[in-house]
């Protein structure tokens, strides 16, 4: 049986600045609740130890999560070890895990949402309850690492569970699956200048498109960071 392919991809300047509101919109929030609760806001009773730990513990959990797209797939999408390749998209400062067989759209929804779930969402309200600043700003940070599966759950939505999905070798990216003759009224099948395109624009750095607004970006993300790490080291004078 043939199948046709529609490709769909996730912009990369949405991605950025959906990551960008995925970090600072939960990071005040939790903030705030971590400091109204008063927990501890140091790990070690210093502040650069606790630098360190919470960058050694980011490393760590950004290889967990593409272990997790993984399990999500092996689990739940039936695919064995050998169908999943990990890989790093150097220009754009990604990690990837690649299912090479499609999946049905649910299961492929599950591989995709469960390592926001498990290194993100759920730790970072365990954080903001019972743990520190320093925690709330790491899981954070994993919620925010999650913005492209986030993007390409919801271009899920309204889709045929029964639909075959196909994820993309190297880009936030994947393949809706459809046998000749069962195409939806909006197919569009994909074609040579598509994947060139997208081929294309994983090779361009981030920073290269709309410069200004994309250093403003940085900034703006960077400077929540800093002061972040301030306040936590201010408040733990006051407190």
């Amino acid at each position: 049986m043939k199948y046709k392919k529609q490709l769909k991809s996730c912009n990369l300047n949405t991605i950025m600045i959906t990551s960008l509101l995925m970090f600072i919109v939960p990071f005040i929030i939790f903030s705030i609740i971590n400091l109204t609760l008063k927990n501890p806001l140091l790990l070690t009773g210093k502040v650069y130890l606790d630098v360190i730990i919470s960058l050694v513990m980011l490393a760590v959990l950004l290889v967990i999560h593409e272990l997790l797209h993984a399990l999500g797939a092996i689990l739940v999408g039936k695919l064995k070890a050998k169908d999943i390749k990990f890989g790093i998209i150097f220009k754009q400062g990604m990690l990837y895990c690649h299912m090479t067989k499609p999946m049905k759209v649910n299961a492929y929804k599950f591989a995709i949402l469960l390592p926001i779930i498990v290194t993100g969402i759920i730790p970072l309200i365990i954080s903001a309850i019972w743990g520190n600043i320093f925690l709330v700003i790491v899981f954070s940070f994993m919620v925010s690492g999650g913005a492209g599966d986030i993007l390409m759950f919801f271009s899920l939505a309204g889709i045929d569970s029964e639909t075959m999905v196909l994820d993309h070798e190297s880009a936030p990216a994947y393949y809706l699956l459809y046998k000749e003759g069962t195409e939806p009224k909006d197919f569009v099948e994909c074609t040579d200048e598509m994947e060139e395109q997208l081929a294309a624009s994983m090779k361009k750095s981030p920073f290269a498109v709309k410069r200004t607004n994309k250093v403003l970006l940085i900034a703006i993300f960077c400077a929540a960071v800093v002061l972040g790490l301030y306040l936590s080291a201010l408040l733990m004078k006051i407190f």
